[in-house]
């Protein structure tokens, strides 16, 4: 069995956005702690790992190489992503403006931004029965009020327009997330898997998700983000990390049980993930919440964290 992974981090974003208002302040830290619990705790070896940071993460050099470890994996191996970054949403049709289904996606440091569906191309020669693609994005699509003046907490999501938002309000059905690789063809399982979509007073889109159609047996890859469709993942500049980066290398660091399941990582993230944000961003943002989440192939939640997997469906 042979572990490759493709890890990339960006605080600057100043290719899309010349000001500095994109740029963040603790991806790149996020990426470069990743890197090393990758060859620390889950047998990586650091010639296996290709790592992108700021102005290198451009869209094409993060989808060739997901395309690499992806097309070279053999029954067995496991092939990782770990974004840490912002993200955003995209109309599925960008032609049309009243399309209902919108992707959410990856913003790199330059280049178009990436989709769900980029990554099930890239991914194509992937056979998920026998290989194990695992993506870990630390990033949201929620939109939100960016306080410019507060450098120490950021929210990794675009800021949407008025006008953008009111459309995604009135239009959205469909969310499609960043991470399962599910083909084109497969997409109506997910037809109409959010309503009562709103604007929330803090500037995010606010809805309603149906829960059982989380996990999806038609997906390709296993996801574990940062939040619900309608939260924001937080960093803190005093704790130099990303909340659930953060919270997932402390999980590793302190646990007894050498190799836990995909649903026993999200249950410990989510716990570690509250604590942090009860002490690094409820005291200037009460009332907020960020719930890690799992998606994707929903027969492989009980299997190990990062590891190949044990059987192969029928």
């Amino acid at each position: 069995m042979t572990k490759r992974a493709v890890v990339v981090g960006i605080n600057d974003y100043s290719i899309q956005d010349p000001s500095g208002g994109l740029n963040l302040n603790c991806c790149v830290s996020d990426a470069t702690m990743f890197y090393h619990t990758l060859v620390d705790s889950f047998d990586v070896k650091p010639a296996d790992i290709y790592y992108y940071a700021d102005r290198s993460a451009t869209r094409d050099t993060i989808l060739r190489a997901v395309s690499y470890i992806t097309s070279i994996a053999e029954p067995g191996d496991v092939a990782v992503f770990y974004y840490s970054g912002h993200g955003a949403r995209v109309r599925a049709d960008s032609g049309h403006r009243d399309v209902d289904s919108y992707y959410e996606a990856l913003v790199p440091a330059a280049g178009d931004f990436i989709t769900d569906w980029d990554f099930a191309r890239v991914a194509d020669s992937l056979r998920p029965e026998v290989c194990n693609f695992t993506l870990v994005i630390d990033a949201c699509h929620s939109g939100g009020l960016h306080d410019t003046d507060n450098t120490v907490t950021k929210v990794r999501s675009l800021r949407y327009s008025d006008e953008l938002i009111d459309l995604i309000c009135s239009k959205l059905r469909t969310l499609i997330p960043v991470g399962i690789c599910l083909p084109l063809a497969a997409h109506q399982q997910l037809a109409g898997n959010v309503s009562h979509v709103r604007r929330a007073d803090d500037g995010t889109i606010d809805l309603d998700e149906d829960l059982d159609r989380v996990l999806v047996r038609a997906s390709r890859s296993t996801l574990l983000s940062g939040c619900r469709y309608d939260e924001s993942t937080w960093e803190s500049s005093t704790l130099g990390h990303g909340l659930m980066t953060q919270a997932l290398l402390d999980a590793f660091n302190r646990s007894t049980n050498t190799q836990p399941s995909y649903r026993e990582v999200q249950d410990d993230l989510r716990s570690a993930v509250r604590q942090l944000l009860e002490k690094h961003i409820l005291p200037t943002r009460p009332g907020v919440t960020q719930t890690p989440q799992l998606r994707g192939q929903d027969n492989r939640m009980d299997e190990g964290f990062l590891d190949g997997w044990t059987f192969t469906p029928a």
